[in-house]
């Protein structure tokens, strides 16, 4: 006859045979974790930027029930760009498990962005009065936009500009020091000689720009304006 010390210490045997046929529990990957390599791979790529950065991690789904992982790769996607709202992976590799998941994260550069403080006139050269410089958030602006005032000043606006736009490079255009019809000096340059002639130029160029002449034995060439009245052919 059973009695109820025996009853107690079947049923505690039983207990841990069942217990030890149960899988072991795997570890799950602390969500902080992952967290902390998207942050730390977003300050490390943008940390060379000029100017004030800042950023701003969105949640990851705290239902996540992900395999711990060793050893974190936080990656750029492809196509992305740590600019304004963007996505960080991370990824795991370890055997026997691999996953991979998307961070949101908000990626802000504070700067100063140069803005017309009175309206522009195509083909007026821009003076000091005509800009001033206010700090933005530079992501919230369109590629090209002029950092300082001494990019704009001098320029002449390729259309006409209303005040309180911010400038960007290719509303601009360096000033002719080139015009068509204008006497010029052509530099030939090559190797070891550099002998300068007279010509005429064939049409308006500003510093950097590339201009045809007509020198004066009647031969066309095309040259990079190097200056005033100056054109360089190599």
């Amino acid at each position: 006859m059973l009695t109820v010390r025996h009853l107690l210490l079947h049923a505690a045997v039983a207990l841990t045979l069942g217990s030890a046929v149960l899988p072991a529990r795997a570890a799950t990957q602390d969500l902080d974790a992952i967290r902390m390599a998207a942050e730390d791979f977003v300050r490390r790529q943008t940390a060379t930027m000029p100017g004030l950065v800042s950023v701003e991690l969105g949640a990851i789904d705290t239902r996540l029930q992900l395999p711990a992982c060793g050893a974190l790769h936080p990656f750029l996607p492809p196509g992305g760009r740590l600019w304004g709202r963007s996505n960080i992976g991370i990824r795991c590799n370890a055997a026997p498990e691999s996953w991979s998941i998307m961070v949101p994260v908000t990626v802000r550069l504070m700067g100063d962005a140069v803005f017309v403080a009175r309206p522009l006139v195509r083909g007026q050269p821009v003076t000091d009065a005509d800009v001033t410089v206010r700090q933005v958030d530079l992501t919230e602006f369109p590629a090209g936009v002029i950092r300082n005032a001494e990019s704009a000043v001098g320029k002449v606006p390729q259309v006409s500009v209303a005040a309180g736009l911010a400038l960007r490079t290719e509303m601009l255009r360096g000033a002719f020091v080139v015009t068509q019809g204008q006497s010029v000096t052509v530099v030939f340059i090559g190797d070891g000689f550099r002998v300068s002639s007279e010509g005429r130029a064939l049409g308006n160029g500003a510093v950097g720009e590339h201009v045809s002449v007509r020198t004066a034995s009647g031969r066309t060439v095309r040259g990079l304006v190097t200056g005033p009245a100056t054109i360089e052919v190599k």
